[in-house]
């Protein structure tokens, strides 16, 4: 078996300059996807979406096998989303080499350290907002995933304020609008413009753009949840 720096060196770039997500991508990808995740001048423009979709890639792989096993509908969550961003024939290739890195065992602290040393605050809000998508794609979100995810969170810099808002966004049943905005329902009404006030800088979508078309919308529905929350608190309060 060719080593992984054999097969990197080969041609494939190392996504986020390399490291641990570069050496793990580039053992699973081999040349497939070498014109996706490439260092090349020409494709440097869209290095932070490559980077963001790269780190999802490995992080989406951890957790999906949180709970000892893969489930089809899991798979199936991670292949429409591939679809969705990356295009039929390219999805196909990506989806290819999320199954073989399924199967590496990556050491999360490695990865999360390169992922907060390289990627914004908002960047990685919405690859843990992406994990808990997947983690509920079964139809529940199980202990030892969400434990996973917490792991990651904690590691990327997630303050728990964040995690437990965008655990509540993803749940099935409809959020408790105060969760969402991370208050509780004594909180006063300055509170909670202020609240929301920050959570617009932390949440906008547009901050965002450089991470590509599908992280934005990612965000965007992210954010609609909170927008939903706020209004709803204040049609309930009588706030204008």
């Amino acid at each position: 078996m060719r080593s992984w720096a054999t097969i990197i060196g080969g041609g494939i770039g190392w996504a986020l300059g390399g490291g641990p997500i570069g050496a793990i991508l580039g053992a699973a990808l081999g040349n497939s996807l070498s014109d996706y995740f490439s260092d090349s001048s020409e494709r440097s423009e869209n290095r932070s979406e490559q980077d963001f979709h790269a780190s999802l890639l490995i992080l989406a792989s951890i957790v999906i096998k949180a709970d000892g096993r893969v489930d089809e509908r899991e798979l199936t969550f991670v292949r429409e989303h591939f679809r969705k961003w990356f295009g039929e024939e390219k999805a196909n290739q990506s989806f290819k080499a999320f199954k073989e890195v399924v199967k590496e065992k990556p050491a999360i602290t490695q990865v999360c350290q390169q992922v907060r040393r390289h990627m914004s605050i908002q960047g990685r809000i919405q690859l843990i907002a992406f994990l808990f998508g997947l983690a509920h794609a079964d139809g529940s979100m199980t202990a030892d995933e969400r434990q996973q995810i917490a792991r990651i969170a904690g590691y990327l810099g997630i303050h728990p304020n964040d995690f437990r808002r965008l655990e509540a966004v993803h749940r099935p049943a409809a959020p408790n609008p105060y969760e969402v905005l991370g208050l509780s329902s004594s909180a006063t009404d300055a509170d909670i413009k202020k609240t929301y006030r920050s959570l617009v800088k932390k949440y906008h979508p547009d901050a965002l753009h450089g991470l590509g078309e599908a992280a934005v919308k990612e965000a965007a529905a992210t954010f609609r949840k909170i927008q939903e929350a706020y209004d709803h608190i204040c049609k309930q309060r009588g706030l204008k």
